[in-house]
């Protein structure tokens, strides 16, 4: 932040941001010369007001009312005010203690879900993309002449269930013995190195194919045309914030949903948290689109292999109460991260 506040000024504007949180109404000079804060009146408090929406930290909505907090003054207030205490830390590591890895989908699911509950807003997860998941077994159950269901599952538990179709000269032993193919031979490597290994390996047999080779290939081919390993994106909470004043305009807030969960915009959160490591909060026009001005979102990265390979977070309004918000999301990546590494170790194996 560039501008440096003054103690009064810090004062007012952390008293008009706590109220503006809880109310969700302009704060007047009246109400905060009332808190007992600072010993002035609400003449001298009326003054700094000004300063601080010169400024830009507050803005006054209407002529006879009092000010809110624009976006500016809602990042300074988190980037003065908010710290993890040691009683955060016990508090969510008694919440969270009951949470295992064994199935990476539902510990998602169970977060999200988490997340929302503990913040009364929207809580939300980002899969790894799975090309990036290790294998443990691949399966497929022919569903009529020409459609097969591929089952993966990765060694972090996570199961990815795609329609495929096949020609109908490929017979139901040629699927077994193309799944066994793949699970000797690929089991432990990441579905990207999969499909570099198949390309290369039908390129270099292209004159020598045997028989389960060319079965191999046939599948193969239409498995990775056809599939879809993106990233996934679980929510929770919803309704926590459909009721809020904020968010009257419900269209608003379904649009930037969908958008959310059609992936273009969440891809584009999750490629600002791969840049760094740490909370970053997104708060109105940080999202880039006038129909959510009044949203804020905390998120962090989780790793794997000291890498980023998914994030979490929270979506609220931009007055969410970020000082139980913000610890909340931090705790919660680190607690995935650890699961991971749990899971297997390096690798996932």
């Amino acid at each position: 932040m560039n501008i440096k506040l003054s103690d009064r000024e810090e004062t007012v504007l952390r008293v008009i941001v706590d109220e503006y949180i809880n109310s969700s109404q302009p704060v007047g000079s009246r109400y905060v010369s009332k808190t007992g804060f600072l010993s002035l009146s609400p003449a001298s408090i009326r003054n700094i007001m000004s300063d601080l929406e010169d400024k830009g930290f507050i803005i006054q909505p209407h002529i006879s009312s009092g000010r809110v907090p624009t976006d500016t003054g809602f990042k300074y207030y988190i980037d003065k005010f908010i710290a993890i205490s040691s009683n955060d830390i016990r508090e969510l590591e008694n919440e969270f203690q009951d949470l295992n890895a064994v199935n990476v989908r539902s510990m998602f699911d169970s977060i999200s879900r988490k997340l929302g509950d503990l913040t009364h807003s929207i809580g939300f997860v980002i899969s790894p993309k799975l090309n990036t998941m290790y294998l443990k077994h691949i399966e497929f159950i022919r569903l009529n002449s020409d459609t097969v269901l591929t089952v993966i599952v990765t060694k972090s538990g996570i199961v990815h269930n795609m329609l495929m179709n096949i020609n109908e000269s490929i017979k139901d032993n040629d699927l077994v013995g193309v799944a066994n193919y793949l699970n000797e031979k690929f089991k432990d490597k990441t579905l990207l190195e999969v499909k570099e290994q198949l390309v290369n390996e039908m390129r270099d047999k292209k004159d020598k194919v045997n028989e389960l080779t060319e079965k191999v290939m046939q599948v193969s081919q239409n498995l990775f045309k056809d599939a879809d390993f993106g990233s996934e994106i679980i929510l929770h909470g919803t309704s926590n914030i459909i009721g809020q004043p904020e968010f009257k305009d419900t269209e608003k807030l379904k649009d930037f949903l969908r958008a959310f969960e059609e992936k273009h915009f969440a891809y584009q959160i999750l490629e600002r948290c791969m840049r760094e490591n740490g909370v970053k909060i997104f708060i109105g026009s940080d999202l880039g689109s006038d129909s959510v001005e009044e949203l804020g979102l905390v998120t962090k990265p989780y790793l794997r292999d000291d890498k980023t390979i998914g994030t979490l977070g929270v979506i609220g309004p931009k007055r969410m109460k970020y000082p139980e918000v913000i610890p909340i999301v931090d705790f919660t990546a680190e607690i995935i991260t650890n699961l991971l590494k749990k899971l297997g170790g390096s690798n996932e194996k």
